[in-house]
């Protein structure tokens, strides 16, 4: 006798059995085979799948209601939940739960009712579910599944319900499969069911919409929301995807589903990500705003929105678009507690202060037209002293054009304040290199080949680039960040140590990878910084910001550009003509708004700044941002939406 079989004997005569245990212990795996035997065996073997997070089978962010017929398992329907978090929406889930038991007995079912419920076993909210979908389902029998040398998850809860409760070891090999693989699996089920779909659009001043949907005035936040048709009943007549809500208008993606009235429209937090992955996305609000560090405020700002700064913070880093939208391009990253910055393009620069300049180690440019490379001379006059070498990169001619800016001027007052520049052009597999110093003369240094665009690598960082085409090489840059190092308040607290320098020092020593360095304490002890690192840090995976400035919308530049940015944190991308004016893009080898978008969703980025705006939308930048908030989909686009240019930049 197998062990299913011998299961199954022991669960004889039990018409509702609920499986119960933590993730990873192979319950829906034992809630499928269960089921299976009671079709083979009973005339009936059916089975609740009420986890929308990770459904053994059906839609994911539903309750599903399935049945055996031999080997094959039948989808009898869902009751939608638009959600895949059953802790946060446990009443509406239960209520599902019950109206699913409903449908069931409508359809006459026979046989042993096998239910697997969400894995929430903890806390609240795992002592609400289990008592209330016991009691809504007509539980007679438990089947708990227990790690061997662990107690039962609310032991005490199922000890007070009038169910009997039988325990069984769960399988050594069985395991909670890794985020990723959860959310590829939760995706594909969720495709699956789109597959054969078609758009249906709903006036939202008619129709009713519940659950948590995102304010309409930010119609980018709707789009890859699940949504599901509900009729006066509140039954499910179906369930699909929102790809966009245009003035007022809904449009959703929707498989075939049951006739019926459209009462209302529902939709939570359940949406595709930036990476099309089907997850719960955060509160549509702007993002939190951040205290902006006095140096990273650039100088004499107007009050007109076009020329306002955009900021974005990219873990260990702050990233502003120091001109806003219409300005010249110029990016400027301040690495925190570095002192040290690093500027893509350098257009207009006189809103930096100087004692931002100073700190500038790196300078990447995307090509030489003037309003990229404008701000050179007051940034050279701004590096006078010394402050130390600072690395120029550019595409080819970058050498000779940086030479001549510096033999523009004469020097014979410069003495030992000269500023030193190592500068290299990238020719897509060549970086050749010069050490330019004005009143010295050049150092040409060794030509390095170039491995996947590589121009810089550090511990803490590395830099990338591609060249593409704008009728003239223009370079995009992709900045990442190798790993992203927390200090922990609370420990630095219980040790008794005061934040310095030494935590500089700390972090340096763990992206260097030598923990075996002794580090002075502020109590006047040392300890080695393996030791330290282990104790006060969390370390996470990095960030990575690319900047693509100027390119025409041409396959291959689309191709690289998404390549480079694939799962970049920001991504800083021009877009200077609306799609009205697309032929004058074509044109000047420029991007469109909606191509600019376009590469951000298919690189699966956060956030998008779009910038480098054509002058001739000044007047009206938000009609601009609109064009870009329609299509952005799960992209979060950071700038100032509203004329005003206050309220809406997102950090």
């Amino acid at each position: 006798m197998g062990q299913i079989e011998e299961l199954a004997q022991k669960l004889k005569g039990r018409k509702r059995i609920f499986l119960w245990g933590i993730m990873g212990v192979g319950k829906s795996t034992l809630a499928l085979e269960l089921a299976r035997w009671f079709g083979r065996h009973h005339g009936g073997g059916r089975i609740l799948a009420l986890d929308p997070g990770s459904p053994a089978f059906g839609v994911p962010g539903a309750l599903n209601r399935g049945r055996w017929d031999g080997d094959t398992l039948h989808w009898d329907g869902c009751r939608a939940l638009c959600s895949l978090d059953a802790a946060r929406f446990r009443l509406p889930l239960v209520q599902a739960a019950g109206r699913l038991l409903n449908d069931a007995s409508r359809a006459g079912f026979r046989g042993p009712l096998v239910i697997d419920p969400p894995g929430v076993v903890r806390g609240v909210a795992g002592a609400e579910l289990l008592t209330a979908l016991v009691r809504v389902l007509q539980v007679d029998q438990v089947l708990a599944l227990v790690r061997k040398g662990t107690s039962l998850p609310l032991g005490a809860e199922l000890t007070w319900l009038p169910v009997e409760v039988l325990e069984r070891s769960a399988p050594p090999d069985a395991a909670r499969p890794p985020r990723g693989e959860r959310a590829a699996r939760r995706t594909g089920l969720w495709d699956t069911y789109l597959a054969h779909s078609t758009e249906e659009t709903y006036s939202l001043p008619n129709t009713l919409v519940l659950g948590t949907p995102p304010p309409q005035h930010l119609p980018h936040a709707w789009a890859g929301r699940q949504a599901a048709l509900l009729d006066t009943r509140g039954r499910t007549l179906g369930m699909g995807e929102v790809t966009g809500l245009t003035h007022g208008i809904l449009t959703l993606r929707m498989p075939a589903h049951q006739k019926g009235a459209v009462a209302g429209i529902l939709i939570r937090d359940a949406g595709r990500n930036a990476r099309g992955c089907l997850e719960t996305i955060p509160h549509a609000a702007p993002l939190p705003q951040r205290r902006v560090p006095p140096e990273m405020r650039p100088l004499d700002i107007t009050p007109d929105p076009g020329s306002a700064p955009v900021f974005s913070h990219v873990g260990p880093a702050w990233a502003t678009l120091v001109g806003g939208v219409f300005g010249d391009p110029l990016v400027h990253v301040r690495l925190r507690n570095q002192r040290r910055g690093i500027l893509f393009d350098l257009g207009s620069a006189a809103r930096l202060a100087p004692r931002v300049v100073h700190q500038v180690s790196a300078v990447c440019l995307s090509h030489a037209h003037l309003d990229h490379i404008a701000g050179f001379l007051w940034f050279l006059r701004t590096r006078i002293g010394a402050f130390g070498p600072c690395k120029i990169f550019g595409p080819p001619k970058t050498l000779t054009r940086i030479e001549n800016f510096l033999g523009a001027v004469t020097w014979d007052r410069i003495e030992n304040n000269a500023p030193v520049f190592e500068v290299g052009e990238f020719d897509g597999a060549w970086l050749k290199r010069a050490r330019l110093t004005p009143g010295s003369p050049k150092v040409v240094l060794p030509a390095l080949p170039v491995e996947e665009g590589v121009l810089l690598k550090e511990d803490m960082l590395s830099i990338k680039a591609v060249v593409c085409d704008h009728k003239i090489p223009s370079l995009a840059y992709a900045l990442t960040f190798h790993m992203e190092i927390r200090v922990r308040k609370d420990r630095l607290t219980a040790l008794g140590l005061a934040p310095g320098p030494w935590l500089g020092l700390l972090k340096a020593c763990i992206a260097s990878k030598r923990p075996e360095v002794e580090i002075d304490l502020p109590d006047g002890t040392r300890r080695s910084a393996g030791e330290l690192g282990r104790a006060l840090t969390i370390i996470r995976p990095g960030r990575k910001l690319v900047y693509a400035a100027d390119m025409a919308d041409t396959a291959a530049n689309r191709e690289k550009v998404t390549a480079l940015a694939d799962g970049a944190h920001t991504l800083f991308c021009e877009a200077p003509f609306a799609m009205a004016h697309e032929d004058k893009a074509r044109a000047t080898q420029h991007l469109t708004t909606l191509a600019a978008v376009e590469i951000a969703r298919k690189a699966r980025v956060a956030r998008l700044v779009p910038f480098h705006f054509s002058k001739r939308y000044e007047k009206d930048p938000a009609a601009v941002f609109h064009e870009i908030l329609s299509a952005a989909g799960p992209v979060k686009i950071i700038g100032h939406f509203h004329p005003s240019g206050t309220g809406n930049q997102n950090f």
